[in-house]
Formats: structure tokens, sequence, C-alpha cells
């Protein structure tokens, strides 16, 4: 093999061009040394093989700071202000460390330590504690959120010498952690005062809301870049840790695998890259007793594998000088039985992850439309807190912890403006839509404070995009419709399908994508329908059943890889106005009509092989 053109029908690609690939997928957590004093709220900065563990609680504030090798802990110079749930950044011989709580107040106390001593500096400008913080380097350091007394998202940035505000958080918050540069980082989780999934990115100005972690948590351990992020443990409940771990490919989370020992109110180091990590210290229950000085140490194995990839595509590996081939053209995957729904429901609203989905609304027999809520945990359905308002058709994004319904139908043919927020145990009104109806399509990947709705009955090109409090007009479809498929972010959405009429007897096969200011039309579905089940995002999605008409069920399930779609396994039932939530790699399609208790779980195992170069 002499040339990139002699692999034919494939397209090379190095990890870095493909915007689809990400690697993390063969990452493990392994024990490392333990600390020499068990303590939680602890902070950290620093590499795997040279961090710091600085102050926290055991029982009392702490001045304690341990300098680590790789290996083991060694205890060093100890600070000049013991507190606790303060933050830090930097490297573990040249770090910063900012804020916290004193045991009596709030603090905006700063100090750099030099690898021999700690010398106090210029003070952050609000003082708090529970605030996050980002920065490789001493010198620029980022802090965010946090407590006052009350939450604040207030934003300091550090130049070497002195803080200096910045725009805040999208929303006030305590606990939340993060990683990246004082120019590029990123926030996920925390308190808000409900435990949240929330992410956003800053821009070295302002912050933006993009996916959410799929497990919503705070006082975990974060590292990595802004496109790269790694996201562990924490506490999902006042006295509940998780070992929950996610990567961030730039686009979407996803469950890579989980720590030995669940806790929260960690160390953790700053880490730029997400192939390896250090988590120290901390919490198996929210507080003491329940301390621990175990650590852990995160590693990627050093080769080409992907946690999601462009199927069919070849790769090249400069570190291994080798090519890795998928093994599959189109996402070969299989369809199997889930857990059933408590209840036999049609048109209902839907969003969430394969593990962890909501269904809410729909029709239990004909002109019956209920309120009922239902969450999955991977093999079963939970009743859950019903909606304010019984409707059916209602369009449904967010996580299983963070997640809105907006719009709909209700008994007698209204078509409601009202939208619908869920924190995980209930459900508030939130702003209207500016134009109610039924059978829109939703950014289902999209989070409860960033996502687009698009098309309604009869057959509208109607879109609205969602800020977290307000509702704007942004561009119309190009093709009215109602009941199309919908999946991807709000800067970043497709939709395929629909009925163009309202009248259910006439489906469209075409596919838009929108790029946060307009839809352009691409490549169509292979079989025209409406009312099927989409999930994904806008460069991978999968559509399933549906109907051509009220009495021509389909149940063929296409893929889509960004450009084309492919016909893949089709499900087990045929149904229509079913729904379905997660990635186009491991998805849920459930209910549907006529009203079913039905649930179908996606999955897809993707291998690449190695090609020898010759």
């Amino acid at each position: 093999m002499s040339t990139y053109k002699e692999i034919k029908g494939f397209k090379v690609q190095t990890l870095a061009s493909d915007t689809a690939a990400s690697i993390g997928s063969t990452g493990s957590w392994a024990s490392g040394g333990a600390l020499n004093t068990d303590r939680w709220s602890l902070s950290g900065a620093g590499i795997q093989t040279a961090a710091i563990a600085i102050s926290g609680q055991n029982p009392d504030v702490t001045t304690v700071v341990e300098q680590y090798n790789g290996s083991a802990w060694s205890e060093i110079t100890e600070i000049n202000t013991a507190r606790e749930r303060a933050a830090a950044a930097g490297t573990s011989t040249a770090t910063i460390f900012f804020g916290g709580y004193t045991g009596t107040a709030y603090t905006a106390d700063t100090e750099t330590w030099n690898g021999s001593a700690w010398t106090e500096g210029n003070n952050l400008n609000t003082a708090r504690g529970g605030l996050g913080g980002a920065g490789s380097a001493s010198t620029a350091a980022l802090a965010f959120g946090g407590t006052t007394g009350s939450l604040t998202g207030v934003t300091e940035k550090y130049d070497g010498s002195s803080w200096t505000e910045s725009g805040d958080l999208s929303v006030a918050t305590e606990s939340a952690r993060g990683g990246g540069t004082s120019s590029a980082a990123f926030a996920s989780g925390g308190k808000v005062p409900s435990v949240t999934a929330d992410v956003e990115t800053f821009n070295g100005t302002s912050w933006s809301e993009i996916a959410e972690i799929n497990t919503a948590r705070f006082a975990h351990g974060a590292s990595g870049g802004q496109t790269s992020g790694l996201v562990y443990g924490g506490m999902t409940a006042s006295t509940t840790a998780t070992v929950n771990t996610e990567s961030y490919d730039g686009s979407s989370w996803s469950e890579v695998n989980n720590m030995a020992t669940a806790r929260g109110y960690v160390g953790s180091g700053t880490e730029s890259s997400q192939t390896s990590a250090i988590i120290f210290g901390g919490t198996t229950n929210g507080g003491t007793p329940g301390d621990t000085t175990a650590t852990e140490e995160w590693t990627t194995t050093p080769a080409a594998d992907f946690t999601k990839i462009n199927l069919g595509q070849v790769y090249y590996n400069s570190g291994s000088n080798a090519f890795k081939v998928t093994n599959q053209a189109v996402p070969g995957g299989t369809w199997a039985s889930g857990g059933n729904l408590n209840t036999a429901s049609g048109d209902m609203a839907g969003f969430g992850i394969q593990t962890a989905a909501i269904a809410a609304g729909g029709t239990t027999g004909s002109g019956n439309y209920n309120n009922n809520s239902e969450q999955y945990n991977g093999s079963s359905w939970t009743a859950t807190p019903n909606l304010n308002q019984p409707r059916r058709a209602g369009s449904g994004f967010g996580s299983s912890t963070a997640g809105i319904v907006a719009t709909g139908q209700t008994t007698g043919g209204g078509t409601p403006a009202a939208v619908e927020q869920y924190n995980g145990s209930s459900w508030t009104e939130i702003a209207d839509v500016n134009t109610g109806g039924r059978g829109a399509g939703a950014s289902a990947s999209g989070t409860s404070t960033a996502a687009i709705i698009f098309a309604r009955a009869p057959a509208k090109t109607i879109t609205e995009s969602w800020n977290g409090s307000a509702w704007t007009e942004v561009s119309d479809l190009n093709t009215g419709r109602l009941l199309p498929g919908g999946a991807g972010v709000q800067t970043a959405a497709i939709c395929m399908g629909g009925d163009t009429t309202g009248g259910g007897g006439t489906s469209t096969a075409n596919t838009e994508t929108w790029d946060g200011t307009s839809w352009t039309e691409v490549n169509n579905l292979n079989t025209a329908r409406n009312g099927g089940a989409s999930a994904g995002i806008q460069s991978s999605a999968l559509y399933s059943s549906g109907q051509v008409a009220t009495t021509n069920l389909k149940n063929e399930v296409e893929a889509w890889n960004g450009t084309s779609w492919t016909e893949v396994a089709e499900v087990a039932t045929a149904k229509r106005k079913t729904i379905g939530a997660g990635s186009a790699v491991l998805a849920l399609k459930m209910g549907g009509q006529p009203d079913s208790t039905s649930t179908e779980e996606w999955t897809v195992d993707v291998a690449n092989s190695t090609i020898t170069v010759s």
C-alpha cells in the first residue's frame, strides 16, 4: 500500500480531522497511592504523575497539603489559611488556591505555591465557597460560581497578579466542577439548588450552555479540555455518591468505565487531556464518617480506539504508524426487548438516554389524553410525578433529571402553548412557546436550557429556539410538516420525515439540517413516513418505525451518518406515533399506537481492525 488512494471506497482521516471521532473508549481506573490524611471538600491541581491535594475537612477544616509523585503522597508545607470547598489551578509546583469556607465565613483569600512556600496574593473580588476552578497554569486561572450564603454565577479571571470579573454563568450554581483554560473552559454539574446535569463552556468572555452530562452530580472530579472533557464521581444527592465517569467529544457526553469507589467532595487534577486523570480523597456518603484516602488514576489505551466514529472510515494513527478501519460500513446494530411501560400509551413525548429516559403524556385510548410520566433505568419503567396538564404529541428534550415537554394537544382538540420542565422529582410550568400545536419535532439531545422545536400541525414550518427562559422564533423549515423526527442540539439539529398535510395520509422522506441560523435540505430518508421514533445528533441519527398512512405502519429503521440514510435492522413491532431517546448507537423506541407498553433497545457494537502498512 503506497498511497491513501489505494484504499478504495474509504475516506482516510486522522483523529484530529474527524469531528465525529474521539479517543477514550478503552480508558479505565486503577488504584494509586493513598493520601496520608483522609479528608473531604479538598482541592487539587496538577497531573496524574505530579499532583497536589490541598486543605479540606477531617472533621474540622485543615491546612494540610500533600504532593503526589505518581505512586505516593508526601506532606509538604501547609497553606496559611485553613478552608474547605475552595478551588485550585496550575501544577503541583506552581499552584493557585482560592476562595473557600474557613468554618466560620466565606473567604476571598488567594494563595500561590512555588514548589517550596505558600504566598498570599490578591484576593478574589467575591468571597465564596463551593466554587469551581479551571486552568493548568497558576498565572491564568478561572473561578466560577459558588455560594456567598446564596448561589452566585460570578466568574473571575486571574492574570498572574489580580482577579477581574468576567461574564457570569448562565445559571447561578454551587459545587460545579470544570476544566480547560481561563479563556476556554467548561463547567459541569452543580446545585441550582437541585442537583443539575447542566454543562456550560467559556470563551474568555461569556458562558454558553452545551449538551448535558448523563448523570446529574455535584462536588465531583473534572479535567480535560473544552472539547475533550472528563467528569467522574461526585454526589447525586446529599448522601449518595456515584462512580459514574463520562467523556466529552465536542458534541455529546458518553459513559465510560466507572471508578472503583463512589465518592464526592473530591480533589482532582487539572489535566488538559481526557487521556489521563487523577481523583483523590472525598467522602463516600456526604459527610464524616465516610472520609477516604483512596486515589484512583484514569488512563486510556494509547491506541486509535474511538468512543464515536464515522462507520466505514479509515483512520491513521501516527503514534503506532498504523491504519484503523471500522468493521461496518453502516451501524450493524440489533434490537432487543426492554422493560414494558406501566401504561400502554402512544403519542407521548420522550427524552433522555437508553439507560435513563422519560416518557410523558400521550393517549390511553381514543380521545383519552393523559398526564402520566414514567422513567426508565435501563431495564424497567417507574411511575414518576404527573405532568400538570394532560396532553398528547408534545415535544420532549433534555435529560431524565432536567428535561422539557413543550406544547402538544389537549382533550377536545386544544393546542396549548404550555411548556413544563422536569427536575428529576416534579414538573413545573415555565414560559410558553409562541405558537402552540401538536406533533412538533425537537432537538431531543438538546438541554433543558438550550434547544429548538420545529414544525407542528397541520403542516407548519415554524421553528422556535429556547435559551432557558424564553422562546424566540427563528428561521423556518423549508417544508412544513407534522410529526417529524428530530435530533441534535440548539445549534446543530436534524429534522426527518413527517406528514405534509396534517391529516395523517401524506408522508414525506424530506430531511433538513439546522446550523443554528437556517435549515438546509439534505439527502432524504429511503422510506417516507411520519410519527416514527428518532434518536441521536445531527451527524449520527436513527429513525425507526412510523407510518406512511394510518393503516400502513412500518418497521423499517434507518441510520444517518451525516450525509445519507442507510436501512438497518428492523424493529420487532411496527408502530405509529412512537417515540425515541438516546443516541444512534444506544437508542430506545417506546410506546406507540395502537397504544402499547412495548420498549425496544437498539445497540451497536463498534470495533476497529488494523491494516498492516506495506
